[in-house]
């Protein structure tokens, strides 16, 4: 029997526009007892692999119960036929293939001699226009590495390696600074797109690793100018007020974070005259489908504007406190913000303020005695934020991925 076996090189996490190659391994090896088919091992003899074809492919998985979708899409479940010589891109997808490579030859009339093996490399080009890999509640983004293999009067079968596929999208966060009445900013800073051969020279490099001669530049240079974006830093100050007066200053060193950093910020309450209880802060995403392709149910129902989700949060008592910090750490395994027509995930950080109705009394420095009861109202904000990738190495090391699989004809 014929056993191949695929390994990603470059291990289950890619940037767009960089280059996957994948090993794939043919092997002529014995049916043992221990075999599916419980056949005792047979003598010597050649095996035969008519061919094989690899191609990566992206499926888009569509909640129809979220989205509408035209029936020749959501019908599009296509299967393969025992006796089919060819494979589809959609062969064994029950999703919409958005994207597809064009199938590459492996090997064509492959004769293995008895307990050999042969190795082919794969190799292919990500676009960058190509979506991130996204798991949300309405649309799924996902890619997969795709290996068609038959034998001669065998049916055909496909060998599946997911991997993730991170994009980046510049986006101007001059967007973002239509924040509620409440808040009053007293110094906002701007961070667009840098022009990278003007700061070259906060690119820090270090004389004594040397560099590597094999570097893709179109996926150096997207990872420069995100360093650019996500290592300056602009303090913004927040003057956060209710309809009583100043509840705290905020004060944010920036509004780009990579995947993985820390959310770092400190609150002021020095200069406040509304007593603030506790505070609460949380990393939330924003998946927000356009409102030509949500799905009513009913003539009166309405389709949420967005599906949020919550993911790490910062919690503290702050009464009595003069000054305090926040850090909220960004995990490693989410989606960075993306737009495409389907859908657009957005970044926000979600404040939760407890304050007293009536100012607190303090009697004394060292002796202060809390209120049997008291009298609290909560104010709800929200910052909008861009979340960016960052290197594929990093997301590989931190998160478990296979990137081997193997199949047995």
């Amino acid at each position: 029997m014929i056993e191949v076996s695929a390994h990603l090189i470059g291990g289950p996490v890619y940037f767009a526009g960089d280059r996957i190659s994948c090993r794939v391994t043919f092997s002529n090896v014995r049916q043992t007892a221990g075999c599916p088919q419980n056949y005792i091992a047979t003598k010597k003899s050649e095996e035969v692999l008519g061919w094989a074809s690899a191609q990566v492919v992206c499926v888009c998985t569509i909640n129809p119960q979220k989205v509408l979708v035209m029936d020749s899409i959501s019908n599009c479940n296509t299967s393969m036929t025992i006796n089919s010589t060819s494979l589809s891109p959609k062969a064994g997808e029950r999703g919409l293939v958005i994207f597809s490579t064009k199938p590459k030859i492996l090997v064509c009339d492959l004769t293995l001699p008895d307990e050999s093996n042969t190795d082919y490399l794969y190799q292919e080009t990500l676009p960058s226009s190509l979506p991130p890999s996204f798991r949300g509640q309405a649309i799924k983004y996902s890619y997969k590495l795709k290996i068609g293999l038959q034998r001669v009067g065998a049916p055909v079968k496909l060998l599946n390696i997911p991997f993730r596929l991170m994009t980046w999208q510049c986006t101007i966060t001059a967007s973002f600074i239509n924040f509620p009445l409440i808040i009053k900013i007293i110094h906002f800073s701007v961070c667009g797109l840098p022009n990278c051969q003007d700061e070259q020279g906060i690119v820090v490099s270090n004389p004594f690793l040397k560099t590597s001669q094999c570097v893709n530049p179109e996926f150096d240079d997207p990872l420069e100018t995100m360093q650019l974006l996500t290592s300056r830093r602009s303090p913004s100050v927040y003057k956060v007020t209710n309809g009583k007066g100043k509840v705290v200053n905020l004060c944010l060193f920036k509004s780009g974070y990579r995947l993985g950093e820390d959310i770092v910020g400190t609150l002021d309450f020095s200069a406040s005259n509304v007593s603030c209880i506790q505070y609460s802060v949380s990393l939330q995403s924003q998946e927000v489908v356009p409102e030509e392709k949500r799905r009513r149910i009913g003539p009166y129902s309405k389709f949420a504007d967005e599906i949020v989700t919550s993911y790490s949060k910062h919690h503290e008592f702050c009464i009595g406190f003069l000054q305090t910090h926040l850090s909220l750490p960004v995990p490693l395994h989410v989606t960075p913000s993306f737009d495409t027509d389907m859908v657009a995930l957005k970044w926000r950080l979600h404040f939760e303020f407890v304050t007293a109705v009536t100012p607190l009394r303090w009697s004394g420095e060292n002796n202060w005695e809390a209120p049997t009861s008291l009298d609290i109202e909560t104010m709800v904000w929200d910052l909008p934020i861009v979340i960016y990738p960052t290197t594929p190495a990093h997301v590989s090391k931190a998160l478990y991925g296979t990137c081997d699989a193997t199949v047995v004809l």
